[in-house]
């Protein structure tokens, strides 16, 4: 575990694989973690090199391959996820036909291109579909 960047003192970084469970649980401790974790596990079996962080002040999870850039941020609310992927914009309408919300949010990574403030209910049961679209994201560079 390595602490480091800009805002070094609210993320923590694993230089490869996941975070230890303990380590992310603690900040998370009154949300629902359920889905966050089975997302995290499937990350794990289907991107090789995949490398995690967590910001503990405003309860995201960035994920990369190797040394590249982020390429999935997956923010943890009391009532859904919110995922931004390096996806272009143009898939928005196929993740709703999949029973998805959108809100766009004009953040740096949505400035960029990203398909952002996708809305994962904690209860959904289409994990498949949100596997499917997170791994989009590590095949394309924006």
């Amino acid at each position: 575990m390595i602490r480091r960047g800009k805002k070094g003192k609210y993320v923590i970084r694993s230089e490869s694989g996941l975070l230890e469970d303990a380590v992310w649980k603690a900040y998370l401790k009154d949300y629902p973690i359920e889905i966050v974790s089975r997302i995290r596990n499937e990350l794990k079996d289907h991107i090789y090199g995949l490398a995690e962080k967590l910001n503990r002040n405003s309860r995201y999870f960035g994920y990369r391959m190797g040394k590249s850039a982020d390429k999935v941020y997956i923010y943890v609310q009391k009532e859904k996820l919110r995922i931004d992927l390096c996806i272009g914009r143009e898939h928005e309408e196929e993740i709703r036909t999949a029973g998805f919300d959108i809100v766009y949010v004009d953040n740096f990574q949505g400035r960029a291109g990203w398909l952002t403030g996708w809305q994962i209910p904690h209860s959904t049961n289409k994990i498949e579909a949100v596997i499917k679209w997170l791994c989009k994201a590590f095949e394309r560079n924006l």
